[in-house]
């Protein structure tokens, strides 16, 4: 209560002259938690101290108080309803508080309306909304914060919202569109021009910032298991929501010729590349054991000529052929052992290659994937790859020569 009375001493003395002195007039309302007149203190849940200054050309001023003292809100009016707050037309800037004393709320009124800023703050002293008004009504960017750190941004006019989306920026920087109706991502195209080129240990990548995704690409022209365009991507999901990527089905690629003629590339699914390695590889093999089988076959003898006098007169050569086991089975434990380790370094290189060609994958908020895929090589001049995300379309276009690839804008 000692605070109450001190806010009205301080609401009454302006200038160092008392409102009694002025002949100004003071009225005191007590208001419920709807804001409706409270006949009874005991049901009230603040007090308004309204000064109505003699001089009419002065502003009229208010303070309210929580009942038990402390400053909820102040600054000007025009007409105050005693029965009913809500229809109470306020003047200028007006502050409301916690009972900590921090603001909660700042708001700017004209004639009656809210004209101007509005902010919005939590206890703690964080900015918790951002709007602007226009003769009552929300004008421009409505911004809200939320506990990840992220705003929510809508836009105004009179009103009403200009777009059936809101605009999320997460804390790195990243903006996001969702739909208002289901809270689902609006995935945009991005516009070529958005592409940028990157250098890693001197490759270049073409790559999009879109949608709260990182998507990048190389290519380049390789010899393995047949000619391919070997296709390198990274995808960095930024995005509040996982994303499903699945290589073979949203990768188009074709390759065009100088007078724009484009045939369609095939994209290799994994489980496609490793049945052409397993086939190529059992190919080798069996060439590697037919081989070894005729090294090996002959392992184990060995064929002598001696020349002597024959009783029948002159000399003569004898052959005589013959057969070491020990030695044979050195040769054929040699073979065996050189079979095996071809077949060691085939599982090795198929190790290395599941390791790195794309799969489907689901990329969730924060995660990346980094990898390869082939495409068929036919001849041209330029190759397109087009990566389709949740229906936005990242382009990427290439040229090469008979023996590599180059970007077109380099």
């Amino acid at each position: 209560m000692k605070r109450i009375l001190l806010g009205i001493l301080t609401l009454l003395t302006i200038g160092g002259v008392s409102a009694q002195e002025r002949q100004d007039r003071i009225d005191s309302i007590y208001y419920n938690r709807s804001g409706k007149s409270a006949a009874n203190p005991v049901f009230a849940e603040y007090l308004r101290i309204a000064l109505y200054p003699a001089d009419s050309t002065a502003r009229k001023e208010y303070k309210d108080f929580y009942l038990t003292g402390e400053l909820r809100s102040e600054g000007y009016f025009l007409r105050i309803d005693s029965l009913d707050d809500s229809r109470t037309l306020f003047d200028g800037e007006n502050n409301s508080y916690y009972k900590s004393g921090k603001t909660f709320e700042k708001k700017h009124y004209a004639n009656g309306q809210l004209n101007g800023s509005y902010q919005q703050y939590d206890e703690s002293g964080e900015l918790k909304i951002e709007a602007c008004y226009l003769d009552g009504k929300l004008s421009g960017p409505y911004k809200t914060s939320n506990e990840d750190g992220s705003f929510r941004i809508v836009e105004y006019s009179e009103g009403k919202p200009l777009h059936d989306y809101y605009l999320l920026t997460d804390p790195q920087g990243n903006t996001l569109k969702f739909r208002m109706a289901d809270d689902m991502p609006v995935w945009e195209t991005p516009a070529i021009a958005e592409r940028v080129t990157n250098f890693q240990d001197g490759t270049p990548w073409e790559t999009y910032f879109k949608n709260g995704l990182i998507v990048s690409l190389t290519s380049s022209i390789v010899r393995d298991y047949g000619k391919w365009h070997r296709i390198g991507i990274l995808i960095v999901n930024n995005s509040t929501i996982p994303i499903e990527f699945t290589p073979e089905t949203d990768i188009v690629a074709y390759s065009a010729e100088e007078i724009n003629q484009t045939t369609d590339l095939q994209i290799l699914s994994y489980d496609n590349y490793m049945k052409k390695i397993k086939r190529s590889q059992a190919w080798e093999a069996a060439l590697m054991g037919f081989s070894e089988g005729l090294a090996t076959a002959g392992a184990g003898y060995s064929t002598s000529t001696t020349t002597g006098y024959s009783s029948y007169g002159g000399y003569t050569s004898f052959t005589t052929t013959t057969y070491n086991p020990t030695a044979a089975y050195i040769a054929n434990q040699a073979s065996q052992q050189r079979i095996a380790n071809f077949a060691q370094a085939q599982e090795n290189e198929r190790n290395i290659k599941q390791m790195g060609y794309l799969k489907r994958y689901t990329i969730y908020p924060g995660d990346s994937i980094c990898g390869y895929i082939y495409a068929t090589w036919i001849k041209g001049n330029r190759v397109v790859f087009v990566i389709n995300i949740g229906g936005a379309e990242y382009l990427f276009e290439w040229g090469f020569d008979r023996k590599n690839s180059y970007l077109l804008n380099q």
